[in-house]
């Protein structure tokens, strides 16, 4: 997934005080960006990828000079927007806001027709996700502990939500019912906030969910934060124990949102993107605003091809992770 593809691999300085800068008697690259950019979200409206992509298009449009404008594409575990992008003009105008499932879209979303690793490069990692189990009011039970007893004693009556196939918080629900045990159903829905929904409305009894989604529940009372999933205790949810709190180790995981642009885009617009968006996280108002909602920042080194290798290793674990549990998705 090299960014520096199709012969791309010529890094000029971005944001020069010149309209033009001279690669050759004949070539030039041409100052970016010089019109609005458009950041495709592959879920809904206050899913994580959304919060973030909005929270960092506001700081973005002002470094960059040029409006960021977050467009919401979901479906297929953010596959279809992906799908999109990929088919974009690689030019930096269209871009896309990642994670997981689109990079595992092989096993799960083959209907889907791109090819994650080929025909979109990296810009930078944006922030880790955590995630948190959380049951509904309507379950007669309040810890952890008290839901495993009660989903043991009615083995497949309850139902675990999750923001789609092939999401962490599809593993997540699987890892639980085989580990817990937690004997539920598990039923994907398009995303943490839709997940949410049912729960709240009792339509499904418990949900792993992105911290985002579920924080501002937690905070009134609508649902029942049970653990988190994460490296250790969860800031915005300090009082919230862990899961290896309950002897359950192996499970600790954590969502990644990442930009990406079409490959073939040229080399000296990646280098800006990337600079401008960690420029963003770097700003103390970004920052304080991203961790209150549960979010991790991403380590110093958030260079293009930092995340490549990053996320070459995290595709070959969570792939590992669908053949060991036999989760082939949709067809």
């Amino acid at each position: 997934m090299g960014v520096c593809r199709n012969g791309l691999g010529l890094l000029v300085v971005a944001g020069s005080a010149f309209p033009l800068a001279a690669l050759s008697s004949d070539e030039v690259i041409e100052v970016y960006p010089t019109r609005p950019i458009t950041l495709v979200v592959g879920f809904s409206p206050g899913d994580s990828p959304d919060v973030v992509s909005r929270h960092l298009a506001a700081y973005m449009t002002e470094d960059l000079g040029q409006k960021v404008v977050v467009v919401n594409r979901p479906g297929a575990g953010g596959n279809i927007g992906a799908a999109a992008v990929a088919k974009a003009a690689a030019d930096g105008y269209t871009v896309y806001m990642a994670v997981r499932p689109v990079a595992l879209h092989k096993a799960m979303y083959k209907q889907v027709k791109y090819d994650f690793a080929k025909d979109l490069v990296p810009v930078g990692m944006a922030v880790s996700v955590p995630y948190v189990l959380v049951m509904g009011k309507h379950v007669p039970a309040t810890t952890f502990l008290e839901a495993v007893e009660l989903v043991g004693r009615s083995p497949e009556k309850y139902a675990c939500a999750s923001g789609g196939l092939a999401t962490t918080t599809h593993f997540l629900c699987e890892a639980l019912r085989e580990k817990a045990p937690l004997p539920w159903t598990h039923v994907p829905y398009p995303g943490s906030v839709a997940a949410l929904v049912d729960v709240l409305g009792g339509r499904a009894d418990f949900a792993v969910a992105t911290m985002t989604a579920a924080l501002p529940h937690i905070s009134s009372g609508t649902v029942r934060p049970l653990a988190v999933f994460s490296e250790g205790r969860v800031p915005a949810v300090s009082a919230v124990p862990h899961i290896e709190e309950f002897g359950f180790t192996g499970m600790e995981s954590h969502g990644w949102c990442a930009l990406m642009a079409p490959a073939g885009t040229p080399m000296h617009v990646i280098t800006r993107l990337n600079r401008s968006m960690n420029a963003a996280l770097s700003n103390a108002a970004v920052q304080e605003k991203l961790i209150r909602f549960g979010y991790g920042m991403p380590k110093k080194n958030n260079t293009p091809e930092a995340l490549e290798q990053f996320l070459a290793e995290d595709t070959e674990r969570w792939t590992g992770v669908l053949e060991q549990r036999q989760l082939t998705g949709l067809q």
